[in-house]
C-alpha cells in the first residue's frame, strides 16, 4: 500500500496559520515522513451556510500544487477531486499537461462530477447532465494529450484538426475517478486509472471493488484507492478537534489509537484497498503534523510494500 496526504487547503485546517505556512509545513512533513503524495481539493464558489463548509475558503488546486513542485521534489502531486463538468475540459488539459511537465511527470488528476447544484448555477455549468459531460470531458482529455491532430465530436465539445500542445511528459496522464455512486464506480472502472472514493464504509467499499473488477477491461484494472479522514490519538484521549466540519470528517473516517487505525486499515486492505489519501484533522498545523508522524511511525510500516 501507498499513502498520500490531503493538504490543509481550507480555513478549518489552518486557523492559527497562514494558508501558505499550513500547506508548506504539511507538504514538507509528508516528504520527510515517507508519504508518496500530497493532494489538493477543488471548490470554486458556493452559497453561505453550514451545508457548504466543505468549500469554505478552498484555494485553487493547480496553483497550489505548482507552488510545491520544488519544495517537495519526491512527492506526486494530486487533485482530489477536480469538479470536471464545472470547467472547460480544454483548459483543464492545458493546466494538467503543464503541471505534469513542470513536475517531471509527478501529477495525478483526480476528477468527479460534483453534487452541489448551487455551485453549478453560479458558474453557469450544466448540473443536470454533469455525468455525461464528465464522461465526454475525460474522452476529450485523452484525445488532446495523445493525438498530434485533434478531431473530436461530442455533445459538448467539437474540434476539427486542432493542435494541442504541450503534451504531458508521459504522453498521457493518470486520471483517478472519485465518487461512490453506481455510475461513478462504473466510470472509474471503464475510464480511469484509479477509483478514489471518499470516506466510504467498509461494506460499500467492498461492493465498489466488486463492481470495479466486474466492469474494468481485462487489459487494464484500475488502482483501488480511498480518501479517508484520519485522526490517531493516544489511548484514553478524545479527538483534539471541536470544529463541527472536522468532527464530521473524522467520524466518517478512521479515528482511534494507532492500533485501532491499523486494524481498520487492514480490513480495507483485505477488501482491495491499495492507496490511501489521508486527511489528518486538526485546527492547528502542528497538531496535524504530529498526527502524520504518529501515523508514519506506527501505522504505515505495517502496510508499505505489502
Amino acid at each position: 500500500m501507498q499513502f498520500g496526504v490531503f493538504l490543509p487547503t481550507m480555513p478549518s485546517w489552518y486557523r492559527t496559520s497562514t494558508v501558505r505556512t499550513a500547506v508548506e509545513e504539511v507538504a514538507r512533513a509528508a516528504e520527510a515522513l515517507g508519504f508518496a503524495s500530497v493532494w489538493a481539493n477543488d471548490a470554486v464558489i458556493h452559497p453561505p451556510g453550514p451545508d457548504f463548509q466543505h468549500a469554505e475558503g478552498v484555494i485553487e488546486p493547480f496553483v497550489t500544487l505548482a507552488s510545491l513542485i520544488h519544495l517537495v521534489p519526491r512527492l506526486h502531486l494530486g487533485v482530489s477531486v477536480l469538479v470536471l463538468p464545472q470547467r472547460n475540459a480544454i483548459i483543464v488539459a492545458k493546466q494538467a499537461a503543464t503541471l505534469d511537465l513542470l513536475s517531471q511527470g509527478r501529477f495525478i488528476l483526480g476528477v468527479g462530477i460534483g453534487h452541489r447544484e448551487e455551485e453549478f448555477a453560479f458558474l453557469g455549468a450544466d448540473y443536470a447532465h454533469r455525468g455525461a459531460i464528465t464522461d465526454e470531458s475525460i474522452a476529450l482529455l485523452r484525445t488532446l494529450w495523445r493525438e498530434p491532430r485533434v478531431h473530436f465530436q461530442g455533445a459538448t465539445y467539437t474540434l476539427s484538426d486542432a493542435v494541442f500542445e504541450p503534451k504531458p511528459l508521459r504522453g498521457d496522464l493518470p486520471i483517478w475517478v472519485g465518487g461512490s455512486s453506481a455510475a461513478a464506480v462504473r466510470r472509474a472502472a471503464q475510464l480511469g486509472e484509479a477509483w478514489l472514493p471518499h470516506n466510504l464504509g467498509l461494506d460499500a467499499f467492498r461492493a465498489g471493488v466488486a463492481t470495479i473488477r466486474a466492469h474494468a477491461p481485462r487489459e487494464r484494472r484500475p488502482l483501488i484507492a480511498g480518501w479517508f479522514g484520519v485522526h490517531p490519538h493516544e489511548p484514553g484521549k478524545q479527538m483534539s478537534v471541536d470544529d463541527p466540519f472536522l468532527i464530521g470528517l473524522v467520524s466518517r473516517g478512521i479515528a482511534g489509537t494507532p492500533e485501532t487505525i491499523a486494524e481498520r486499515s487492514a480490513s480495507y486492505r483485505q477488501a482491495g484497498l491499495e492507496y490511501v489519501v489521508c486527511a489528518f484533522a486538526g485546527e492547528r498545523v502542528d497538531s496535524a503534523v504530529q498526527q502524520m508522524q504518529v501515523f508514519a511511525e506506527q501505522v504505515m510500516p505495517q502496510f508499505v510494500g505489502a
